[in-house]
């Protein structure tokens, strides 16, 4: 899957004869805090929210503004993870995407990239969470792996993590399973450090718990 397969056509473009106010307004319309700018399908700047609020003159047209110079964009190839990272880096809320010779295709918004993460790591599937901690060094994949398939569960998605300054590593699996008891259990045989679980059979105690206690208070 490409960046392409998740534009969002519904998002208007500004013009360099837009002027700040009716910028404003479009953001506020969508709902959005940056909109495009282009001009005869060539990609000119990405327009700012903040930018617009700061502007003494937001009557005036974006072309006599002099913060027309943020060009964020992707090519309309790249993978979706790309457009992640931009939006990521500057806390955009749409990515423009433009093709090979910068016109411009359209914009991938930050909704479309949430809900190509869930569709694609199994956020909506049943499930135990594990995480682990581990010195860089000794990460390794097939050996996490091999132990899940020793317990006859499959790993659904994984996410590693490097804490900041630091030489540690958290590792996020999500396995097919939500009695994930035995497989901790081999992971701390093999001497992992398990920092947190969360499954179903959890969640389902807590319940219990609270239950438990609110009989009581009604009770007293």
């Amino acid at each position: 899957m490409d960046t392409k397969s998740l534009i969002s056509y519904e998002l208007p473009v500004l013009s360099l004869s837009d002027s700040g106010t009716k910028a404003m307004r479009l953001m506020n319309e969508y709902r959005v805090f940056h909109l495009p700018l282009v001009q005869r399908d060539n990609y000119l700047a990405l327009i700012s929210e903040d930018d617009l609020l700061d502007w003494d003159t937001p009557e005036e047209a974006l072309s006599l503004a002099e913060f027309v110079n943020f060009r964020p964009a992707i090519q309309s190839q790249t993978h979706p993870f790309e457009a992640m990272k931009l939006a990521k880096e500057f806390n955009l809320s749409v990515v423009p995407v433009v093709d090979q010779q910068n016109h411009y295709v359209g914009v991938v918004t930050t909704e479309g990239l949430f809900n190509f993460t869930a569709d694609n790591n199994a956020v909506t599937e049943p499930g135990g969470i594990l995480v682990l901690e581990m010195e860089q060094r000794n990460y390794s994949l097939s050996e996490i792996s091999r132990i899940c398939e020793s317990n006859d569960i499959s790993i659904l998605c994984l996410f590693v993590k490097t804490k900041d300054e630091s030489e540690m590593q958290h590792v996020t699996l999500k396995v097919n399973k939500t009695d994930v008891q035995s497989l901790v259990a081999t992971f701390e045989r093999f001497s992992y450090n398990i920092v947190e679980t969360y499954a179903i059979e959890n969640h389902k105690e807590d319940l219990r718990s609270n239950y438990d206690q609110l009989m009581h208070f009604i009770n007293i």
